[in-house]
């Protein structure tokens, strides 16, 4: 289930990468002057690309449901809940409907002329599709300067996806120009100028954006080191290393000699296809780690991850409970021996923080199911039979549990 939801989540960027990089080269790379079948062909690619988006958005939506039901096909009335009753489902609802609005938009526009200035506002309505991925990531668990974690993830997307996205449609647009003999290397140069530019802008806010997501997620070197999220993050740094490194070289060798070619107004071949390759490489490298990136997206972030994932921990050493300093916790519902009709129990408790609480998590036989800041909640896709609940006080850092829980036992029918 696990490596079926990241290939899924895989897809899903990968595709809405490309579409916002198919759109944005065909109506702001190519030179004013390029004719518009050009500027067409690449927009009906982009439409192509947001249909598999739209593919894979439904098929995580039913991985999802999967995951609530245990591992079982989920029924339209667990789809409809976590649709309309959850915060992640109202978004994915959302964007679904944005993604479906902006296809039909677009293909009513390429089936047209394809022109420019309704290619651009295409690009500008892809932000909002990428961005919004946001809303449901891991930035939405940062407990304090949320809306600054989800703000830097949103700009962590778009720059991904101009960089990574926009290579992959410059290759298309290299390599379909590559067999023409009227190939002008004045206006090859002029393309490779413009996605040079944009490239620089989009690695400087990946950086930034970068390095304060991961001291958010991440934090130290032992949670990098110690948990999967972590481990999977290494791999994603050492391939934008190498992405990085092969686009420095196409900036300082690849782009001037193409630019001495334009001056000579001679093309030479062997240079076009010693771009092709190296374009084709940083391309290749662009979409692995887009693979990386949904792995990581059914991963807890390493700050969670420590407590979470129990393989952490010898299991005859668990993680020592931390005095309780005032902190406590009571289940006020669902009672002791209480049966629950149907898989959704509605959870109500009193929480005393203390000097180091903050928050409690919600166990389910064990399994962690919820955190919760309030005193109340909804615990979905519980199975039918007796279960046990307990609540743990946590402080903020989602690692540290005190010395304070509760634990009922109820029956789902």
């Amino acid at each position: 289930m696990v490596a079926l939801e990241a290939a899924i989540s895989a897809i899903g960027y990968i595709a809405q990468a490309l579409v916002l990089g198919f759109f944005v080269t065909a109506g702001y790379l190519l030179p004013g002057s390029e004719p518009e079948p050009l500027r067409r062909t690449l927009a009906i690619r982009a439409c192509r690309f947001l249909i598999i988006f739209l593919c894979a958005s439904a098929g995580a939506l039913l991985i999802q449901g999967a995951k609530l039901q245990r591992g079982e096909l989920p029924s339209l009335e667990i789809l409809w809940r976590y649709l309309t009753a959850t915060q992640s489902g109202n978004v994915w609802l959302l964007r679904e409907c944005y993604a479906v609005a902006l296809a039909l938009l677009a293909f009513t526009i390429t089936r047209g002329a394809g022109r420019l200035h309704s290619i651009r506002w295409l690009a500008l309505l892809s932000l909002p599709l990428i961005a919004s991925r946001s809303l449901t990531s891991h930035a939405v668990a940062v407990k304090t300067q949320t809306s600054w974690a989800i703000a830097a993830d949103a700009v962590h997307l778009i720059a991904t996806a101009l960089w990574a996205g926009g290579l992959v449609a410059v290759l298309t647009v290299v390599r379909a120009s590559r067999g023409q003999a009227s190939l002008n290397p004045i206006w090859l140069a002029q393309f490779i100028n413009r996605f040079s530019r944009l490239a620089f802008i989009s690695v400087a806010l990946l950086f930034c954006a970068g390095l304060y997501l991961s001291w958010v997620h991440v934090g130290s070197l032992t949670t990098l080191v110690a948990t999967d999220s972590g481990k999977v993050l290494m791999v994603k740094l050492g391939l934008f290393a190498a992405m990085l490194t092969l686009g420095a070289i196409n900036f300082l060798s690849t782009k001037p000699a193409v630019r001495d070619m334009a001056h000579s107004k001679v093309i030479n071949n062997s240079l076009v296809d010693k771009a092709i390759k190296r374009i084709a490489v940083e391309s290749m490298l662009g979409l692995a780690i887009f693979a990386t990136t949904g792995y990581l997206t059914v991963l807890p972030p390493g700050v969670h991850a420590l407590h979470t994932e129990g393989q952490n921990f010898p299991p005859a050493q668990p993680p020592a409970l931390q005095p309780a300093q005032g902190a406590s916790v009571k289940i006020i519902a669902p009672v002791n021996n209480q049966s629950v009709n149907g898989d959704r129990v509605e959870l109500s408790f009193e929480l005393t923080k203390g000097k180091q609480g903050h928050h409690a998590h919600a166990y389910i036989d064990g399994e962690l199911m919820g955190m919760f800041e309030g005193n109340r909640g909804t615990l979905n896709g519980i199975k039918p039979g007796q279960h046990v609940l307990e609540l743990r006080v946590v402080a903020d850092d989602h690692q540290t549990e005190l010395d304070a829980s509760d634990k009922v036992v109820f029956t789902v029918k």
